[in-house]
């Protein structure tokens, strides 16, 4: 292998170390030399790979998204039926955000601030973002996106919803609990976006009760909470 090759497990250190050092410090506070250092390879060697910093942090963002699983994930989720693979997305998603948070804040710093790092939040959150889109087109094709609503607005809105500043917030500064945290948050938004089958009861507003769990089962829900449901 030339000086300039690099190997799978020489990639997965490097892009690794940059994680950590990102979230122990804040993207703005992260240099090449110092992944370098760190992972024990040469500046020339990442610069030769990614270009520059934020092609090293763009890389480090994708690369956590297919090491940790979680685009696994979010592919399985359209081999459900629509709104149980609507519903299976936004679940990853938010047991996700608790692993990624310090990277992904100090990533959507750096975008508003316009650091380097700006350009690993956007693309991440674009890719975020389309897949909502994909998943609530699928329920639109099945007739079952609530009125008013287009694939795109739902996609828009359902991004805008569970940004990982809202998780900070209410779990973070609030104390909220993380599952009733995604309990909430996947109840409201799916009694927003999505109607009930034709000829069942319309999916209640009050998903976001703390003691409901959300079960669909294709042609309809259950759960503490949900009509006909027994303590």
């Amino acid at each position: 292998m030339s000086t300039t090759e690099l190997s799978a497990e020489t990639r997965a250190r490097i892009l690794g170390t940059a994680w950590r050092l990102v979230r122990d410090r804040g993207a703005g506070a992260v240099t090449v030399k110092e992944v370098a250092a760190a992972a024990g390879v040469s500046r020339q060697l990442i610069y030769f790979h990614y270009q520059n910093r934020a092609g090293l942090l763009l890389a480090m963002a994708r690369h956590q998204d297919r090491s940790s699983g979680f685009q696994r994930e979010v592919a399985a989720t359209r081999a459900l039926d629509p709104v149980p693979g609507f519903e299976t997305l936004l679940r990853a998603w938010c047991g996700y955000m608790a692993e990624i948070l310090p990277v992904a804040r100090a990533l959507e710093a750096a975008y508003i601030t316009g650091d380097e790092g700006g350009d690993a939040w956007r693309d991440r959150m674009t890719e975020l973002r389309e897949a909502f889109r994909l998943a609530l087109e699928r329920i639109a094709a099945e007739g079952r996106l609530a009125p008013a609503w287009t694939g795109e607005t739902a996609a828009d809105w359902a991004w805008a919803r569970v940004q990982p500043g809202s998780w900070a917030a209410l779990v973070g500064m609030r104390g909220w609990d993380p599952r009733e945290y995604t309990e909430r948050t996947v109840g409201s938004l799916l009694a927003e976006l999505v109607t009930a089958p034709a000829g069942q009861l319309p999916i209640p507003a009050r998903f976001g009760h703390p003691r409901f769990f959300l079960v669909f089962r294709g042609l309809g829900v259950s759960g503490a909470g949900a009509p006909g449901h027994t303590a």
